[in-house]
């Protein structure tokens, strides 16, 4: 096992692109080719569109279990590597993988004897039952491919390596993609299969990819042995974990509530606003990925320095990673400010369906650029094992400030005023996000000592900026 400290040692700028670029390049390819995917989806009509954007809030559960475990896995694992417990780090290892095969055969049995009470719950129409069942029943039988790459890269990512895990998703991608066509409209000997197509495609994907994750994470390991000797049950292993999973898995869950509630107001204005809440989010998720990356290069910097015990090294890692956030989320606000109707053309030629997504465009993304900040304060809280924080923070953004919105707009506006809930919700979040940030700055002082009073003495918050900017 090769031990080393760069996650502590070097310098918190560099280290953060080295470990941050794989990941955003990686995403950002990963979006543009899911991008392909829902126009390969778009050619089947907008029925198949909106029956997807439907299932989204079940994809959506599995991949929020999924993540939400993980998180609580990196945030442990990098803060016990960075207490140098190498033994333990091997333990909590094991116990994430173990965890991430039980939730594959949980969620593959649910789709086996349960999708039509899970289609009925998450309030699908009736026009487009037929088409959802057919996709998602085959989407959660696969359902442990999907747990096994996100867990192996939740593992990478806890010994500092990002590019790895973004590696193997992208060739999941790749292979999706040209998949897609070919058994969505058939080819050759192939017969077309139209949306069943499409999940079986996404299955044998993330079946591909499961393999590679699982013999990269252990020919790549750095400090973990992956030796079976250390793995032990330990119920303290898994309160660590979920102390910061488990209010991670509730905000998720919270996250799908919303979701489907949202879901079932577009349906009351048809088709055709779903279909559009279908384009958005993925071009939405496009300009979010680099921030995404980002966190997972911070986020492992952030736990090894606290868990280690070096504050200023924390702070440097939130300041850089907020600016860069901010100027990633910007270039995707003037994106679909600006060029709405050259990003709707590329997935429709339908002039509704256009007209209908620049509207959700222009409105939906006034307050756009405050996610990304929003984001690394939340991954941030994550990482030094404030799970409960980050989780009362985004509850508060999605149920107190975005569901009442969509109820009061939309009764005064219609349709723009669901999508003005979205930029109104936003700034409200933006104004929480700082009392919290706030808070969370001074708990990193040292006591009796002011940050307000440190920054004021002369030179220093000079000083500090200059610190927090070079990298």
């Amino acid at each position: 096992m090769t031990i080393n400290n760069f996650l502590l040692e070097e310098k918190v700028g560099r280290l953060m692109v080295r470990l941050s670029l794989p990941a955003i390049s990686g995403m950002i390819i990963y979006s543009l080719f899911s991008l392909v995917d829902t126009f390969f989806v778009a050619q089947l009509g907008i029925q198949a569109l909106a029956a997807v954007t439907l299932c989204i809030p079940i994809e959506i559960l599995l991949i929020s279990v999924g993540s939400a475990t993980g998180v609580g896995i990196t945030s442990l694992l990098s803060r016990t590597l960075g207490q140098e417990n190498y033994f333990r780090a091997d333990n909590i290892a094991w116990h994430g993988l173990t965890i991430c095969v039980l939730y594959g055969f949980l969620f593959s049995w649910l789709g086996v004897t349960n999708v039509d009470h899970l289609l009925q719950l998450f309030g699908v129409s009736p026009e487009l039952y037929a088409l959802c069942r057919q996709y998602l029943s085959i989407i959660l039988l696969g359902s442990l491919f999907v747990f096994i790459p996100m867990t192996c890269g939740n593992i990478l990512q806890g010994e500092g390596n990002t590019s790895l895990p973004m590696y193997t998703s992208l060739a999941a991608i790749i292979l999706n993609v040209i998949l897609d066509p070919i058994l969505i409209f058939g080819w050759g000997p192939v017969a077309p299969m139209g949306l069943a197509g499409a999940a079986w495609a996404s299955v044998v994907a993330q079946a591909f990819c499961s393999v590679i994750a699982l013999v990269t994470m252990y020919r790549s390991r750095v400090y973990l042995s992956w030796s079976v000797r250390n793995f032990r049950p330990d119920i303290q292993v898994l309160v660590g974990i979920y102390q910061v999973g488990l209010p991670t898995l509730l905000m998720e869950m919270v996250s799908v509530v919303i979701l489907v509630f949202f879901n079932k107001v577009l349906m009351s204005f048809g088709s055709v606003a779903v279909a559009v809440m279908g384009i958005f989010s993925r071009i939405r998720s496009l300009f979010y990925t680099p921030v995404f990356g980002l966190t997972q290069g911070a986020m492992p910097i952030i736990g090894f320095a606290y868990g280690a015990g070096n504050h200023d090294r924390v702070k440097e890692a939130i300041i850089k990673a907020t600016i860069v956030s901010l100027i990633f989320v910007t270039a995707g606000w003037l994106a679909m400010q600006f060029n709405s109707q050259w990003l709707m053309e590329r997935f429709t030629s339908d002039p509704e369906l256009i007209d209908a997504g620049m509207a959700c465009m222009h409105v939906a993304t006034l307050c756009l650029p405050v996610m990304g900040p929003i984001i690394i304060l939340g991954s941030a809280l994550q990482a030094m094992g404030y799970g409960v924080s980050a989780m009362v923070l985004s509850v508060i953004r999605q149920a107190i400030f975005f569901i009442p919105s969509i109820l009061v707009l939309s009764h005064w506006w219609g349709l723009n005023g669901i999508w003005l809930a979205f930029s109104v919700s936003e700034f409200l979040s933006a104004i929480l996000s700082l009392a919290f940030l706030v808070h969370l700055w001074q708990g990193l002082y040292p006591a009796r000592r002011s940050p307000r009073l440190l920054l004021l003495r002369p030179g220093n918050l000079m000083h500090r900026m200059a610190a927090w900017l070079r990298w």
